[in-house]
Parts: C-alpha cells; structure tokens; sequence
C-alpha cells in the first residue's frame, strides 16, 4: 500500500486548516478514521503514550512508514522546544526521500500564519529544534 490515502486527506483538507497545525492534524486522522483529539502538546504526548502508535526512531524510518501506507505524524512539546511556547508543533509524515537522509515530506498548519504542503520537515522547525522531534505511526485499518 502507497500514501496515497494518506496523501490525498491532506491535500483535500489543508487549505481548511493551513493556520492551525493542530486542527489540520485530527482533521486528517478524522478523514482515515483515526480520533485524534486536544492541542498540539496533547498530541505529542499521544505519540509517545498511547499504545494505538508505535514511536519511531526517526525521520528515516517515519519516510519509510508513510511509504508502506502508515499514518505517520511528528510532532514536538512547547516546553521542548529551545524556544519555550504553551504550544508545540505537529505534521503529517507523507512518503518521499527525506532531506539529507534525516527530514521526511510532510504537510501541517501554522498557528499564526500559513503551514506548508509536502515540504520537509526541517521547514517545519527551527534548526534547534527539528532532531528532537518524536515520530510515531499506526497501520490504517
């Protein structure tokens, strides 16, 4: 199985929510009938405490994941980032050969502003930032 379904709910449902990473995250899992729910630091945490996701270890293997078919999201806490903020960032993970062997294709909202759509995800955070990030995914049932 490709991303194709995976790929097709976020292009279908980005412009919906390009200003809120959050929302555009549970509107995709929504449309492949997974309940994500709460604010960005929620989500990361669900990522690493939820037994539905399987943590992985990192950009390389999340590129692989979305690849077979996997949903995939990244995501970082506020408080981990070296800029704190009450609020964190997440994105979905989509198939294609990660940036320098190490930050996959992704799509995600911005609260504030404008996210981006199948960029890699060394746009999506700051350079302090982007290897501390947690990548989990789950099969699509």
């Amino acid at each position: 199985m490709s991303d194709g379904l995976v790929r097709a709910a976020c292009e279908r449902l980005w412009s919906e929510h390009k200003s809120d990473c959050s929302g555009f995250v549970k509107a995709v899992g929504e449309a492949l009938g997974v309940t994500i729910t709460g604010r960005t630091n929620d989500i990361a945490n669900m990522l690493r405490d939820n037994d539905h996701w399987t943590v992985l270890a990192d950009g390389k293997v999340a590129a692989e994941a979305a690849g077979r078919g996997e949903f995939v999201l990244a995501g970082l806490r506020g408080d981990k980032q070296r800029i704190k903020s009450a609020n964190g960032h997440v994105v979905v993970v989509v198939a294609g050969e990660p940036n320098r062997g190490r930050y996959p294709f992704a799509y995600w909202g911005q609260l504030g502003g404008v996210g981006r759509k199948n960029e890699t995800i060394n746009w999506a955070w700051s350079v302090d930032d982007r290897d501390k990030v947690i990548y989990a995914a789950r099969e699509l049932i």
